[in-house]
């Protein structure tokens, strides 16, 4: 068998646009596990948000969360690898989401902060199926109660302002932070190190699987990293074309059971 670990990111490449997992994905990757190819889910969820599809797909591997941040042992809840945003970067970014008038949360274990509730912080509670906490000032939260690096921030707004945005943050923190456009309403920051290419790397040196053997299946730009590791890189067909110029292999949308025919073609050998 070429294929031994299977990377497979969450939001919008295994869940449909219902945010669910399709029965035949469902079965797919059940098939793949019961002929000994180990699945892993590589998100930029936190863990607690990701944990009802880890648990519906069973998997007892370590998974990676925070774009890479985590690679956490399901089984035992610890922390691999934890890498967090320097507390200086994080404080520079804040201050200047409050100047644009900028929704944007930070992050730790399971749980996130924002200054103020507000339609932003809605919608990300509704698609994450998480509730955040709103502690008023974020610098001061951060130094005085949390007294704790983030994990993550991000930035929450239209899609035209977060790509504006990107464009901004990129030029002035991109040498000392990842900065990534995730989802169309979302711009991320994580440490510089902690992408899922680099989790994905470490997780195959600890179950000894070299590159060669790794499939890693996304759709957007924080996919890039291990889609360019992994022996075999898939863009689900509904990725951008940009994300799409680094796969190896085209699948079908997150709705027309994409990572189902990954696994059926790559590791049953079925066209």
């Amino acid at each position: 068998m070429k294929y031994k670990l299977i990377a497979i990111d969450l939001d919008d490449t295994l869940l449909n646009t219902n945010l669910k997992i399709s029965e035949l994905n469902k079965k797919a990757i059940l098939d793949a596990k019961r002929k000994g190819v180990y699945i892993t889910i590589a998100t930029g969820r936190m863990l607690n948000s990701a944990m009802p599809y880890i648990q519906e797909l069973n998997i007892d591997i370590p998974v990676i969360t925070y774009q890479g941040s985590y690679l956490t042992d399901v089984k035992t809840g610890k922390n691999i690898i934890k890498k967090a945003v320097p507390l200086d970067y994080a404080n520079a970014i804040i201050e200047e989401c409050k100047l644009e008038n900028l929704h944007i949360q930070a992050y730790h274990d399971t749980t996130y902060f924002f200054e103020v509730e507000n339609k932003y912080s809605q919608f990300y509670e509704k698609m994450s199926g998480v509730q955040g906490e709103e502690v008023g000032d974020l610098v001061r939260y951060l130094k005085y109660e949390l007294k704790e690096e983030p994990v993550k921030l991000i930035i929450i707004d239209e899609p035209p302002k977060i790509h504006n945005a990107f464009k901004h943050f990129q030029e002035k923190f991109g040498k000392h932070l990842q900065v990534l456009i995730s989802r169309p309403h979302y711009l991320e920051f994580t440490h510089i190190e902690a992408t899922k290419g680099n989790a994905l790397a470490q997780l195959g040196s600890i179950l000894n699987i070299p590159r060669e053997e790794i499939i890693a299946i996304g759709d957007s730009f924080n996919d890039i990293s291990m889609i360019e590791y992994a022996g075999l890189g898939v863009a689900i067909g509904n990725s951008a074309c940009q994300v799409k110029s680094h796969a190896q292999y085209i699948a079908p949308t997150n709705d027309e059971d994409g990572v189902a025919d990954v696994i059926y073609r790559f590791i049953f050998g079925e066209e």
